[in-house]
């Protein structure tokens, strides 16, 4: 027998074994039409409204305040240290396993989100202390 047909992760049951009752249904050009075009457009419109707002950014800049630029210097270290990097992934995915890959960097998303959360929050002027005062005030009755 094939050992593809027997592959519990292709989507198919051998003709005489126990199927699994949670099949998903057939994926369709217009499904997958829709998941590429999203997809797509989640990663250029971000793209495109950041360099937006960099151009007016720097338009209401004078030359003194402009960002700073790359160097020869760093353009010819950009390989070496890339390279490093790549290499240095590559020796950690070998070396850890992934439970413990995932555990990193569910620890380390959980960190971004609660450091983002809070700063989203410290921005829109939102602090404890503004929110203690807001309780001991007396509440205006309706009637």
């Amino acid at each position: 027998m094939d050992s593809a047909l027997s592959d519990p992760h292709n989507g198919s049951a051998e003709a005489g074994g126990p199927t699994n009752s949670t099949t998903r249904p057939p994926s369709t050009p217009e499904g997958i039409a829709l998941a590429y075009g999203s997809l797509l457009l989640m990663a250029l419109l971000p793209i495109f409204f950041g360099a937006l707002r960099s151009v007016r950014c720097a338009r209401g800049k004078n030359a003194s305040d402009m960002p700073e630029t790359i160097t020869s210097r760093d353009a010819a270290r950009f390989p070496i240290i890339a390279s490093c990097t790549l290499l240095g992934l590559y020796l950690f995915f070998k070396i850890f396993s992934q439970e413990y890959i995932n555990l990193l960097l569910s620890m380390y998303f959980f960190v971004l989100g609660i450091l983002a959360l809070s700063h989203t929050i410290r921005s829109e002027g939102i602090s404890l202390q503004h929110l203690k005062q807001l309780s001991r005030e007396p509440v205006q009755g309706l009637g």
